[in-house]
């Protein structure tokens, strides 16, 4: 009976204390289930900061935080000591250059841009074409390519053209004839008779950039870069003289990813100076392409 009355006793004493001590229990069991839901969302919501900051920099050209996944090990071209002789001051061959273009009497720059499908590595000749090689080289200085600038009009064995900038602001320090360029010489042979030569080598070179226009002195934002070797190019259109080419194997796998099934009817010019690389056109033309920022990479 003793031991009755004493388990008894205590079963009646303790009871609100049994009660409270669960009761303690479950209230921690909920706060820690509270407190690890909220650092899973915080996580999640951090996470999701993360991806949302990272696609913001992909949009809006960041060439630092952008990176191609074609290109995980970086780029192959790093500085101009990477190049061969023949990259840095071509001569006419059997296999390209109609002619051997004017000599390098003037510092040679490497400019690597980042694009929707790959790197693009251009050599920037200012003998070549100074006035288009200059305004090329500040535009890349002013970061304008990181706008995220469109591969608007891309042509399938032909050309792709781009350089209207992504952010519209930008374009007005080019538009209007003010601030356009007086023609550099052309230096590519003009006319039908030149369009190849005895050895089949084309006048324009695959990779070839020069700028696009619409008559004298008329350079203004706007460049044209080989996506083939091309025999009517050059051949007398003055703004079609050539500052610079793309160099290196990654580069030319870069212009044959570029999309090219929009052709002539990719987004309108005018368009696109008003709006920019709008939300709208990405959704009108999802497999655009684009530059997303250059960077002055070696000079000398």
């Amino acid at each position: 009976s003793y031991g009755k009355k004493t388990y008894g006793s205590r079963t009646r004493s303790n009871r609100p204390l049994k009660q409270l001590s669960v009761a303690v229990i479950i209230l921690i069991i909920v706060s820690l289930c509270t407190i690890y839901g909220f650092c899973i969302g915080l996580n999640r919501t951090h996470n999701n900061d993360y991806v949302i900051k990272q696609s913001s920099s992909a949009a809006t050209g960041d060439y630092n935080a952008v990176k191609d996944s074609a290109n995980s090990n970086g780029p192959t071209i790093r500085s101009l000591d990477d190049l061969s002789p023949e990259e840095l001051h071509p001569k006419a061959s059997s296999h390209r250059y109609i002619v051997s273009p004017p000599p390098d009497d003037k510092p040679i720059s490497l400019v690597t841009c980042e694009t929707t499908v790959g790197l693009l590595h251009i050599v920037v000749h200012p003998s070549w074409a100074p006035l288009g090689a200059e305004r090329f080289l500040q535009m890349v200085e002013t970061k304008y390519f990181s706008s995220k600038v469109a591969l608007m009009r891309c042509v399938k064995g032909f050309l792709c053209q781009f350089g209207i900038a992504g952010i519209p602001e930008y374009n007005k320090l080019y538009n209007g004839r003010k601030h356009s360029l007086q023609d550099d010489k052309n230096w590519l042979p003009e006319g039908p008779t030149h369009r190849t030569n005895e050895l089949g080598v084309k006048r324009f070179s695959k990779g070839y950039l020069a700028y696009a226009g619409g008559g004298k002195n008329s350079r203004s934002n706007q460049f044209i870069v080989a996506l083939k070797d091309n025999e009517r190019l050059g051949g007398g259109s003055p703004w079609e003289v050539p500052w610079g080419e793309v160099v290196g194997k990654e580069s030319f796998t870069t212009l044959d990813k570029i999309y090219t099934g929009y052709g002539e009817k990719g987004p309108p010019q005018g368009r696109l100076s008003r709006e920019g690389s709008s939300d709208s056109i990405q959704m009108e033309f999802p497999r655009l392409d684009y530059i997303l920022g250059c960077t002055l990479v070696d000079s000398r």
